[in-house]
Formats: C-alpha cells, structure tokens, sequence
C-alpha cells in the first residue's frame, strides 16, 4: 500500500455480480453474489462454488450412491454388516454433531434416520401420490429403538464408521448444507475472494463486508412457502451466517393440518413450538444444527441453551417468529411484524429492522 501511495496507482475498481446455480444439490438453489475486479474472476468463483457443492452433495447424501465416493447411503447400507472408510470430511461433520448432541441433551440427534425415514416416505407418498396419511405412533416408537450415539462407531484413526444396529442410520439434513457452505466460503477466501454473499437456499454465509465496508442485508422470510416478503431485515456483521428453519417447507397436508419435516426427539412428531426460528453466528454448520435445535425446542428452553452455549464460548443470536395469537413465554420481549410475533436476542437489537 505505501508502494500505490508513492507511485500515485490505485486499488482496481470492484464490481458487482450475482448468479445462481440451479443444479448443485441439496435440492435447492446456490446463488453467489461477490464483488470483484472482472466478470472472469467471478465466473472462476461461481465455479468453484458449483464444484464444492456437488461434491458435499454427494458426500452426505442418504439416498443416491455415487462412483467413488463413500457417503452416507453407504454408510447406512453397510449398517451391522461392516465399517466403513470415508472421506475426513465426513468424520468432522458426524464429530460436531454428536457434540451437539450432547450439549442439547439429545434434543439435536443425526441418529434419528430411522424415524426421519419414516416421515420421508409419508411426505413422499402425500407429495408424489396424493396418499396423505401420518404415522402411527406405534410404528414411529418402534423405530426409535434403532436411535442413539451408541449405534455409531467411529473410528477417527482408521477413518471409519460403522453403525452395529442393521435398523439404525443416519440422516444428515440438518448439517449438511450449512457445513458445505461453510466449506465452500473458507474455499472462496482461500482463493482470494474478500466480499461476498453466498445464500443456499436460505442457508447465508457472509464473506467479509460489501466493497464500500458497509454490511450486507438478509430478510427474514414470512413463514410461508408462497410469499417472498420479508417480515424483518438483519444487518449482519462480515463473516457471519444466517440460517432458517421453519415449518413452511416440506410439509404436506392430512385432515387438515401440515406436517412438516423437523421431527421433535420428544415427540417424534414435527415440532409446534413457533413458525420458524433465525440463527447468526459465525460458522454456518454450527447455525443449521441450531436452528434445527432451537425449532424442536420451547422459547424458554432455546433461550436457555443460548445462554448455556455462550457460557462455553459459543455465541449465536436469534430470531424466533410466532402467530399473533400463540401464546409466548412471559421472558420474552415480543415485537409485532404484520400477522406474526418476533422474539430476538439482545445482541441483534441494533441490527435488525421490522417490516411495516
């Protein structure tokens, strides 16, 4: 920088661009937007985005086996049969996991695929065939005898995993979007890129801040799969992410009532506590497991586990959205946006702005 002072040259012009790549899995849309010296460069960005995508797709997919490739369907295919090797990759995500697991007592759990498998095929056959009808809780109590940490061995020196109940498997939905797109983003600094804004489907990771230092805007979105409206917008600090879990997606309809598909470990049906729940904090797999965690649990309880997690160094903020007419704990400082009640944590008092 003294050189350019010196010598009268001048930082290149950044600019703006923004694509979306529709075909990169985890059955949703990767749109990156990032400022940069050149279109070419962005394309070179967009590329690698599209690359790590696919590949964290195939990794943690449970339904599709790949050439070359050891995943979760192998995994779980391979239950009480044999081990398995499998990338490192892999063994991180199920280590934070079962981190997780613990911190929350359970209330967070990849170990339920074989009741998340049930409410799969449910979805499906209402979704695809128009057969709407809901588990009993019988066939639902049966398959959480195949559920716990106790069915999974991992084995971090010789990179394997092996699950010894042949009816337990894994279900990795709740981690593995925001653990590529925190990948993806360290691959994109890595590579040089210092302002962006990478959203997979909802799940937002912030790359340092816009060009003019100024911070990037995310809208919380209404709690429907129609509208696109948002009902607050969150000014988020650089290299932060943003993630949503709510009851407006993959849901289907039975007598009347939508069945979505977070699964309370409690109840082992989908969780009623609130319409969707916001979480930033600075990793974006850390911000899925807890805002799948925070949905599956009451505003008392969620805001408790906060506080727990902070005292121990993790820090995230949260935004939880409620009807007008539930009833909401006492403790919490509700702020009206249209038909709907918001919850939020002291730290994004001065970074959020509600919707008229």
């Amino acid at each position: 920088m003294v050189g350019c002072l010196l010598c009268g040259c001048q930082e290149p012009k950044l600019t703006k661009y923004s694509d979306q790549i529709l075909d990169a899995g985890f059955d949703t849309f990767i749109q990156l937007i990032a400022y940069t010296k050149d279109e070419e460069t962005f394309q070179a960005y967009l590329q690698k985005t599209n690359e790590t995508f696919l590949y964290y797709n195939r990794l943690f997919d449970r339904y599709h086996t790949y050439d070359g490739i050891a995943n979760i369907k192998t995994i779980n295919d391979m239950a009480g049969k044999e081990a398995v090797k499998v990338d490192q990759e892999v063994i991180d995500v199920l280590l934070m996991a079962k981190e997780y697991s613990e911190r929350s007592n359970g209330q967070y759990d990849v170990t339920y695929g074989a009741v998340l498998e049930i409410w799969h095929r449910y979805r499906e056959d209402a979704t695809n065939n128009g057969n709407s009808a809901i588990p009993s809780i019988e066939e639902l109590n049966e398959a959480k005898q195949h559920v716990g940490w106790d069915k999974i061995e991992i084995d971090e020196k010789a990179q394997t995993v092996y699950i010894n109940d042949p009816k337990a498997s894994l279900d990795m939905g709740s981690v593995a979007k925001g653990y590529a797109s925190e990948q993806c983003a360290k691959a994109l600094i890595a590579d040089g890129l210092e302002h962006a804004i990478l959203n997979a489907g909802g799940n937002v990771r912030i790359i340092g801040n816009k060009a003019d230092d100024s911070r990037w805007s995310v809208g919380i979105q209404l709690p429907s799969a129609q509208e696109t409206a948002s009902l607050a917008t969150i000014y988020i600090d650089k290299d932060q992410s943003f993630v949503t879990s709510g009851d407006y997606q993959r849901a289907y309809e039975y007598n009347g009532k939508m069945y979505h598909h977070i699964i309370d470990p409690q109840t082992l049906m989908p969780a009623s506590y609130m319409r969707s729940v916001t979480v930033i904090t600075d990793d974006s797999g850390i911000a899925d497991i807890l805002s799948t965690t925070l949905f599956a649990m009451s505003y008392e309880d969620g805001t408790a586990y906060l506080e727990k997690l902070r005292q121990n160094g993790i820090n995230a903020e949260a935004v939880w959205v409620f009807d007008e007419n539930t009833p909401v704990s006492d403790q919490a400082k509700l702020v009206k946006s249209g038909q709907y009640q918001l919850a939020i944590t002291d730290g994004l008092k001065d970074m959020i702005k509600i919707s008229e």
